[in-house]
């Protein structure tokens, strides 16, 4: 069916999901076009909250699903589910910690039937963004590239913190996992992946891979959100960085990047370290020299 599928993966965050909710309520796009809400839920939402969220949302003309995931946890299954679950042709994935403006859905709307070859469109988070002497340091760590739309040589994609400063829409590599939307029959053959679980480090740029193979992505500027990035989902500090490193390093093996890619993710890695000295956060230190660690064990550079 012809429509959209606002999709909100979740764990233990109501406060701030009940403001994204919120905010979706209030799109100016009104029930012109076909809309339905999904909510996939690691966690545990109160029967009281849900039924808000049912009135609010049917309000507006919204459908809501809502589905209760006791196994198969993890952001990466999460996304298989909602896909799964999707009547529309259309997937937006919005983090639960994200408010909307009101003109976000029309914007996106309209960017598709701008864009009818594409698979898929991103948007940017408002405040992202590196000061000039952030940006040198992260093109000299490899984090990011000197195109706002390719990822690095590490496979890193710390060029998105650039994307404010675009004034029209762009082609790109990947899009931010907060914000990204796509037509569903580019990603309908999502399947499991053994290193995508937990805090899934790089599953939007997996997921951009898998839906550039059927056309282009693009990047709009117009589709400004807030995200507030809170820290109540985040998972241990070492088990991050270690989490950070390794994924890239599938990533990299995903694209077959040769040794130049895994050069640039260990200069990566030790400038990460290198800064997290002075700060003393010694979890972090240590995740990242367990990822080094494990680079050289697996000799995946070959």
């Amino acid at each position: 069916m012809q429509g959209l599928s606002v999709a909100i993966c979740t764990r233990n965050r109501v406060q701030d999901l009940t403001r994204c909710i919120h905010s979706i309520t209030k799109q100016s796009i009104g029930q012109t076009y076909p809309i339905e809400v999904i909510i996939i839920d690691d966690g545990e939402i109160p029967k009281e909250v849900l039924n808000e969220y049912e009135a609010l949302l049917a309000a507006s003309g919204y459908p809501l699903i809502y589905f209760s995931k006791t196994t198969d946890r993890g952001l990466w299954m999460s996304r298989i589910k909602a896909v799964e679950l999707s009547t529309m042709d259309k997937i937006l994935f919005l983090d639960d910690d994200v408010e909307i403006p009101g003109h976000y859905l029309a914007t996106l709307y309209q960017t598709y039937l701008d864009h009818p070859n594409c698979a898929g469109v991103g948007g940017v988070a408002i405040g992202m963004r590196n000061s000039f002497l952030g940006t040198i340091r992260c093109l000299l760590s490899f984090q990011q590239s000197l195109s706002s739309g390719k990822l690095s040589l590490s496979g890193q994609a710390g060029s998105m913190y650039n994307w404010h400063k675009a004034r029209k829409i762009f082609k790109t590599e990947f899009q931010h996992g907060c914000n990204m939307s796509f037509k569903k029959e580019a990603i309908r053959d999502l399947q499991p992946v053994p290193w995508l679980k937990s805090y899934s480090v790089g599953e939007d740029i997996l997921m951009s891979r898998i839906a550039r193979r059927t056309g282009p992505l693009y990047i709009n500027p117009e589709l400004k959100l807030l995200h507030h990035e809170s820290p109540a989902s985040r998972d241990n500090l070492e088990d991050v960085a270690y989490t950070r490193v390794l994924n890239h390093v599938h990533l990299l093996k995903d694209e077959r990047s040769g040794p130049i890619g895994y050069l640039a993710l260990i200069w990566t890695t030790l400038y990460l370290i290198l800064r997290e000295q002075p700060k003393k956060n010694f979890p972090a230190i240590r995740g990242y020299k367990k990822g080094l660690r494990e680079i050289f064990s697996r000799q995946t550079a070959r």
